[in-house]
């Protein structure tokens, strides 16, 4: 059905996650270091019920100093419910940031070695995560399933970096198509330096906010076809604009840490990709259909550097212990897709009674509601408990 489409100019970005409603201060705290630059916390509740979470924090930009999670994702309310509950709960940084996905996998289950040692063996030992620590936690469990017993994964990239890759390739190529000129760089090529900051941030707006701003706004007939083309989620208005300014300030904060991990290698391909669009001229509210593929740029993938991510940032499904994932149904970094991925490779691998997938109808990067998180925390104690499936 057509619809005019207009560019918002609010900006609903990540909203902090909570796991239940009450809050406590721990009773012992321990600190230290893991490996290079990474850093930890284990905290006790006043009464231990004998079980451990351990938290893997989400992605931070690959510029920014690694610092501990307790700044980050809401990780301060998500303790103080845990330890509430009775609770252990263990948390680190990583030795790097950016998509350091096989070095959070280290750190984290280090951490769980560090944890047993200073605490004692716990009953249970859980993993929460969000965004890429949900990737690290899937993969921990696949590795390592006799040493954990769930896994809680909200708003990840559970299908894999190859799949991430081109989806932020795509929106790449189609804006530099609709809107040359007006970010700098390339797909994955982003000079050093690059600010995108919005109103939010210390220090924001950037100029380089306000240029894209200004082009989104100034032309929303190329809008519209610019996230119909890179398939950006929304529903409205508002989504519209913020999902537009979302992901491009997502490729401009994470996109370059792609090749750079990969020694400067291209591992986006998209010589048979054809993009299509099928919008409402918001002018008009004209229907538009059609295709853009002679004037997209395109891109050849280095096998070495499709093989490596391939290797080191893909699940394999093989779950043997619960696993819960959690996903808004309009995730425009992590798009909700990828759930549908995850279970496609956990059936392959024959472990479907292993994962229990749920959705929250909403817009946004983990803007998932505390009740729901809550709920589903809940479930994987009393599915690990009984062994029953919720």
């Amino acid at each position: 059905m057509a619809r005019r489409l207009t560019l918002s100019a609010s900006l609903a970005f990540v909203s902090c996650l909570v796991i239940g409603a009450t809050t406590a201060s721990a009773q012992a705290h321990y600190e230290g270091a893991i490996g290079p630059g990474s850093t930890y916390t284990i905290d006790m509740p006043a009464t231990w019920n004998g079980d451990l979470v351990i938290y893997a924090h989400g992605i931070v930009q690959a510029s920014l100093p690694v610092v501990p999670p307790s700044s980050q994702d809401g990780f301060d309310q998500i303790r103080s419910s845990l330890l509430a509950q009775g609770f252990a709960v263990a948390a680190s940084s990583y030795s790097s940031n950016g998509w350091a996905v096989g070095d959070a996998v280290r750190r984290l289950h280090q951490l769980n070695g560090i944890a047993t040692s200073t605490i004692g063996r716990p009953l249970h030992t859980f993993l929460v995560g969000h965004s890429m620590g949900s990737l690290a936690i899937v993969k921990l469990a696949e590795r390592y399933p006799t040493q954990y017993d769930g896994v809680l994964a909200m708003c990840g990239p559970l299908g894999g970096a190859k799949a991430e890759l081109q989806y932020a390739g795509n929106a790449r190529v189609t804006f530099d198509y609709y809107f040359p000129g007006v970010l700098p760089g390339d797909t994955f090529n982003v000079p050093p330096g690059t600010q995108f900051l919005t109103p939010y941030d210390p220090g924001g707006p950037s100029l380089l906010f306000m240029q894209v701003y200004g082009a989104l706004t100034t032309n929303q007939l190329a809008a519209a076809q610019w996230v119909s083309a890179a398939g950006l989620p929304f529903t409205n208005a508002a989504e519209f604009g913020n999902a537009a300014l979302y992901v491009v300030g997502f490729l401009l904060r994470y996109s370059a840490d792609f090749m750079e991990r990969v020694n400067g290698k291209t591992p986006f391909d998209n010589m048979s990709v054809e993009y299509q669009v099928n919008i409402a001229d918001p002018a008009t509210n004209a229907y538009f259909s059609g295709l853009l593929n002679a004037g997209v740029g395109r891109f050849t993938a280095d096998p070495a550097a499709v093989n490596y991510y391939g290797q080191n940032y893909e699940p394999t499904g093989a779950i043997d212990i619960p696993v819960i994932t959690l996903h808004t149904t309009r995730d425009p970094a992590i798009p909700i897709w990828h759930e549908d991925n995850f279970a496609k490779t956990v059936a392959g691998a024959g472990r479907s009674d292993f994962l229990l997938q749920r959705e929250v109808n909403a817009w946004g990067h983990c803007a998932i509601p505390p009740s729901d998180a809550a709920a589903a925390f809940t479930d994987l104690v009393a599915w690990v408990y009984s062994g029953h499936r919720p």
